[in-house]
């Protein structure tokens, strides 16, 4: 007697930012995958800006910056067919702070790179960067010997970081990466970042500085190739709380799913829990603190030319500048970088504008006042890099399997984390559903 084959599972993936995409593109090649997206557009928090761009070459509603470590973003891109080197400048690591330290990866292995790149750095006492190098050491040993968790604020006073190094390496590096203020921002997590993203594998630590918009590098291409699946995908469709039924089933906007992936973000994520849902899960959920991140766009009448693609400021409203000529959009744009700017300050737009102009500059002093500003905040870009995630084995147990940047284990709420997740919750519910038969 001949096997009949199991029918593909039929599953929905709930939430068109990159974790839902992610998980939406791996589970689509071994299921039936309905995707709902309450926005008009996939791409989440890391979108392209539609409608009017204000005579810019693209805006998206933040100005990412990527690294050469972002192993799951690039094995996505590869999935759905965008090209890196369409979608990307590969920059060597050039830590430029205006005024400042400032050193480059050299082209040695893994981290000498960085070492020696310390070590020849310009604008820093020998002192200092013997310093900055002990402490990089310290932070390393950390990591290995698994060390209880403290925060960055509490590591730098154990040490006795001096100010200078603080403002020009350990804040700036914390604020980008963990978009979290030192004072909660959990060594821990830093450590995984240095350790996996930076000081592992020299290209590891190269910025990937978008060429294109966010929506031509992975939401776009990641719908077609759902399309191109069979996938059934439903915009501007909002998804109410889920339900499980007695025989497994989970219930979305009265449809029945062997399986659901919510991956939303978490303050949406949160009214999605089924009832029954235990309360030290509710609780870990209401418990997660937000930062913001502000971007500004700046467009002046000439040519805007920066000391480095990436250049940093330690003590202005701003912390990087990204001069866009370099990446083949138009010479007089610039995008400006404030993290944790909840933390900065409670400005309006044109004052964020005004600042964003006054750092520059300082760099550019005979600079003229910008044609065309756009500033963009995101109020609740990330969540704070200071808790663990919220524990989800009940919830894989009733079939749900929740993604997002702000579950990942070991990394802060970036777009590496995001993929990873969605991929980490597409195989755990197809391995689950597996078990099951």
């Amino acid at each position: 007697m001949m096997n009949t084959p199991h029918p593909r599972p039929k599953i929905a993936v709930i939430g068109a930012g990159w974790a839902g995409l992610s998980a939406a593109v791996t589970l689509a090649r071994h299921a039936d995958v309905t995707l709902f997206e309450a926005g008009r557009q996939a791409g989440g928090r890391a979108r392209t800006l539609a409608g009017n761009t204000d005579g810019f070459g693209f805006l998206d509603n933040g100005q990412h910056i990527l690294l050469g470590a972002y192993r799951g973003v690039l094995r996505l891109m590869k999935t759905i067919g965008s090209d890196p080197r369409a979608a990307f400048l590969r920059v060597p690591l050039h830590w430029h702070m205006h005024g400042g330290l400032q050193f480059r990866a050299l082209p040695l292995p893994a981290p000498l790179h960085i070492l020696g790149g310390v070590l020849l750095a310009r604008r820093a006492p020998t002192a200092f960067k013997a310093k900055l190098l002990a402490d990089m050491s310290d932070l390393q040993k950390s990591a290995r010997l698994g060390q209880p968790d403290t925060t960055v604020a509490q590591w730098l006073k154990q040490r006795n970081v001096p100010r200078a190094a603080v403002m020009q390496f350990w804040q700036p590096l914390v604020w980008g990466a963990l978009n979290t203020p030192l004072e909660t921002a959990s060594l821990r997590v830093l450590c995984n970042v240095l350790s996996d993203g930076v000081l592992t594998k020299k290209s590891g630590s190269d910025y990937l500085l978008p060429k294109q918009d966010l929506g031509a590098i992975v939401a776009e291409p990641a719908l077609a190739d759902l399309q191109r699946l069979g996938a059934d995908i439903r915009l501007e469709t909002r998804v109410c709380r889920l339900n499980t039924l007695p025989d497994g089933k989970v219930l979305v906007n009265g449809e029945a799913f062997d399986a659901a992936v919510p991956a939303t973000a978490p303050y949406h994520a949160a009214a999605l829990l089924p009832e029954g849902t235990p309360e030290h899960v509710q609780t870990a959920y209401q418990n997660l603190r937000y930062h913001a991140i502000t971007t500004v766009y700046l467009r002046y009448a000439e040519p805007v030319r920066l000391p480095a693609p990436l250049t940093g400021l330690a003590d202005g409203t701003v912390q990087w500048l990204l001069c866009r000529g370099r990446l083949g959009l138009p010479e007089n744009e610039v995008s400006a970088v404030i993290s944790v700017s909840d933390r900065v300050g409670a400005f309006a737009n044109r004052a964020w504008a005004d600042k964003a102009h006054a750092d520059l500059k300082r760099i550019l002093p005979h600079l003229g006042e910008p044609e065309a500003v756009r500033v963009i905040t995101e109020k609740r870009a990330t969540t704070a890099a200071d808790a663990p995630p919220p524990d989800l084995s009940w919830l894989h147990r009733h079939r749900i399997f929740p993604a997002g940047d702000y579950l990942h284990p070991d990394y802060p709420a970036t777009l590496e984390a995001a993929v990873q997740s969605g991929f980490a919750s597409a195989e755990a519910c197809l391995q689950s559903l597996s078990d099951a038969v």
